[in-house]
């Protein structure tokens, strides 16, 4: 065999030979930047309090890795520690159901809760629009009647749905609410709320 067809033969054995020695690397490197990237925002979440900072590290891994578990969950958290709650539900959306598909039911719980508690929040929100901005004390009070299905010791739609049916003239209906707000205040030591239920329970009906 000529030395030139030796060495072209040497060649295709070689070329394949590094070049998956390259594509190695580059996998090794780039899950070593996913954990270097993780170390970096959980450190500026949870020692720095830095949740701005953090959000940053974990939104690096989830563009290199958009099934990152730990990264979607972790900038959730920091989204909500940045204060920012509407742009967080849709990444615990997702952790829900990556939680599910891997059986963490703690992960799922917590998950959940986030998710319930934000729905809570977004039909309380769209209630007192309803009631104080439109004035509008039905679609008021259906909004709060939804929060009650959710959680039905919700003490803020307790006491805006009683306002709700007051002012949509439904005394009657409103009364047990009132008795219900009067114990939940005295039970949280709500001293303001506590008398206005009370002078409320004076009238009649």
């Amino acid at each position: 065999m000529s030395y030139v067809k030796s060495m072209k033969k040497m060649a295709l054995v070689l070329v394949p030979a590094f070049l998956g020695i390259v594509i190695l690397g580059a996998s090794q490197a780039a899950a070593e930047t996913d954990e270097a990237l993780m170390k970096a925002g959980l450190e500026a979440l949870y020692t720095e309090r830095d949740p701005e900072a953090a959000a940053a590290q974990f939104r690096k891994v989830l563009a290199q890795n958009p099934t990152h578990y730990g990264a979607t969950f972790q900038l959730a958290m920091a989204l909500d520690r940045a204060g920012k709650p509407a742009e967080a539900l849709p990444l615990w959306g997702k952790v829900l159901k990556m939680a599910d598909r891997y059986s963490d039911k703690p992960t799922a719980a917590a998950a959940g809760a986030r998710v319930e508690s934000a729905r809570q929040q977004e039909l309380m929100k769209e209630g007192l629009d309803a009631l104080y901005g439109r004035r509008d004390p039905e679609a008021a009070a259906a909004q709060f009647r939804k929060v009650l299905e959710l959680n039905a010791t919700h003490y803020g739609a307790t006491f805006q749905l009683a306002m709700a049916l007051d002012r949509g003239g439904k005394r009657d209906e409103a009364r047990p609410l009132w008795e219900k707000v009067l114990k939940m205040a005295e039970g949280y030591d709500d001293k303001d709320t506590a008398a206005a239920a009370r002078a409320r329970l004076a009238e009649q009906p």
